[in-house]
């Protein structure tokens, strides 16, 4: 069984504010697992130990060992009090948060920038799309999920291990600021000219609103233009990250 100090600890994580605190995350499943011990600091790796003999776990362990990463095996009355799913997986990691600042993002190559976004499916979906098409910096606006949530982690499949997420406390400002630094501010809302000839730029920042309310006044205040994709039905919107994935695949071009 595990140590109750470990498991009260794995709990905690569940929450933002002990997540913020410690400065870790969680991460369940095979892939996400293996994906962080390549990509991040991982401080311990928790498997239900009537599993540990499968294949799958049997890499994980050796690569977790070659790491001097620390594996603990959990019984099953364990898993109730640490899963991240509703079925668990079988492995649990803890990991540091990415260590990730603004001038990070500086690097002239193209920013994804997402203004209050509140579905943590939709942002993992994201982060996930843009690894896909090769665009890797991400800019996330005050009161947006938070990036570490655990449906967020599941739903990159990976991929924010090979993407720079940096969350601003006031992305007007830091518009601003990328604006001084010469990046052109492009928006992407119902109203504006179709993106059928959008090319990929280095030094453009592209901003979608929220899932709800779209992109907000100070926020459209620092735009050099507005696009939005063409459709030819009747749906009153397209979900967010779908946009985004439209967006990024004319980008990418």
């Amino acid at each position: 069984m595990l140590n109750e100090k470990i498991k009260k600890h794995i709990s905690k994580l569940h929450q933002k504010k002990y997540r913020e605190e410690f400065c870790e995350f969680l991460i369940e499943g095979v892939k996400c697992v293996n994906e962080a011990l390549d990509c991040a600091d991982v401080d311990i790796i928790v498997i239900d130990g009537k599993r540990r003999d499968e294949p799958q776990m049997k890499n994980i362990i050796e690569k977790a060992n070659k790491k001097d990463v620390q594996v603990i095996f959990c019984a099953r009355t364990d898993i109730g009090d640490i899963k991240t799913t509703e079925t668990f997986s079988g492995v649990l990691a803890v990991a540091d948060t990415l260590d990730i600042i603004f001038e990070d993002l500086r690097d002239g190559k193209p920013i994804i920038a997402l203004e209050k976004i509140k579905d943590p499916g939709n942002l993992g979906t994201i982060i996930r799309t843009a690894d896909w098409f090769g665009l890797y910096n991400i800019l996330l606006s005050e009161e947006s999920v938070d990036p570490y949530n655990e449906k967020v982690v599941r739903s990159t499949m990976g991929s924010m291990f090979r993407t720079k997420i940096f969350q601003s406390k006031k992305i007007v400002h830091t518009l601003e600021q990328l604006k001084k630094d010469g990046y052109t501010i492009i928006g992407l809302s119902s109203e504006g000219a179709s993106l059928d000839s959008l090319k990929l730029q280095s030094k453009t920042v592209y901003l979608f609103g929220s899932e709800s309310n779209g992109l907000s006044k100070e926020a459209r205040e620092k735009l050099d233009s507005i696009l939005s994709i063409p459709g030819n039905g009747n749906a009153e919107s397209l979900n967010l990250a779908i946009s985004a994935a439209i967006c990024c695949y004319h980008i990418s071009l």
